[in-house]
């Protein structure tokens, strides 16, 4: 019996996913240069190559039409993405070394045995990643995505929908009214990665400013053996913003009004499935 096209692409290991990308740079001269690059990177830093195939190979066969952007010699995002013939977005593409996210997360290297309780959020890690990438997408006139990968056996602990709402509005902090109150939660945006706090008003209100606005939008990939599970973020004043219907099987976080009002800091998912799950793709080969 023959194996449909679905059947097939449902096997496909991120192994053979780095095979077909590694084909598609040999065989076209114009990325020749890259390709060295890319194979020296690979031999290397694995994951790190293997982050850059499986982006690109999962772009493309979401029909939104990547290209190699990145100057060999000059460096700049990854891809440029051309959903239709008048738009177009760049991605650019990290790989978080699993052993330092073992180290910052407190969770072992390895999913082996039983499990093990209380583990940290990597969230000053995420932030970080985002910070170094922000020059590398501004300045060139349009929408940046950044896409922060992982292919750690917990990385479905640590880029998952929770892991997304601390990086949008900083780790919540817990209170305990002194009258005995419920607890609740409240958070200060100092950490936040798409805004910062700035002055009072006249009425004594904290105001929010945006910072890190080359970065329209964070995608964060979780990558598995056969396929990735990915959230979104959308930033909520960008200097070019991304659309997140280029991309709407992934659901997106973002603050339900902006600007944001001190007592009234909220958010919502958009887009994805009914519940806003992580978006799960199964890896495919590209041609």
């Amino acid at each position: 019996m023959h194996k449909t096209r679905r059947e097939v692409n449902e096997h496909t290991t991120t192994d053979e996913v780095i095979k077909y990308y590694w084909c598609y740079l040999s065989r076209n001269k114009e990325y020749a240069t890259h390709f060295e690059q890319f194979k020296k990177r690979y031999n290397s830093d694995k994951k790190s190559a293997e982050a850059e195939a499986v982006v690109f190979s999962l772009f493309r066969a979401e029909k939104l039409k990547p290209e190699i952007f990145e100057d060999p010699s000059t460096g700049g995002p990854d891809f440029i993405c051309n959903p239709s013939s008048e738009e177009s977005f760049l991605l650019e593409v990290t790989s978080l070394d699993s052993a330092s996210v073992s180290k910052k997360s407190d969770l072992p290297l390895t999913m082996s045995g039983a499990g093990r309780g209380a583990f940290g959020l990597i969230t000053d890690k995420l932030l970080s990643a985002v910070k170094s990438k922000t020059k590398q997408l501004s300045g060139r006139g349009l929408p940046g995505v950044l896409v922060i990968t992982s292919a750690y056996d917990f990385s479905g602990l640590l880029l998952d929908r929770m892991s997304a709402e601390c990086l949008m509005t900083s780790a919540p902090q817990f209170n305990e009214p002194l009258n005995g109150g419920p607890d609740y939660m409240t958070t200060d945006l100092r950490n936040a990665v798409f805004c910062r706090p700035g002055l009072f008003n006249a009425s004594g209100e904290q105001m929010f400013l945006p910072c890190r606005k080359s970065v329209s939008a964070i995608l964060l990939i979780q990558i598995y053996p056969s396929c990735t599970r990915i959230v979104g973020l959308l930033h909520p004043e960008p200097a070019i913003p991304f659309n997140p219907n280029w991309f709407p099987k992934v659901p997106y976080l973002r603050f339900r009004q902006w600007p944001l009002a001190a007592n009234n800091i909220d958010t919502e998912w958009i887009l994805g499935d009914h519940e806003h799950e992580e978006a799960t793709f199964v890896h495919r080969r590209i041609s």
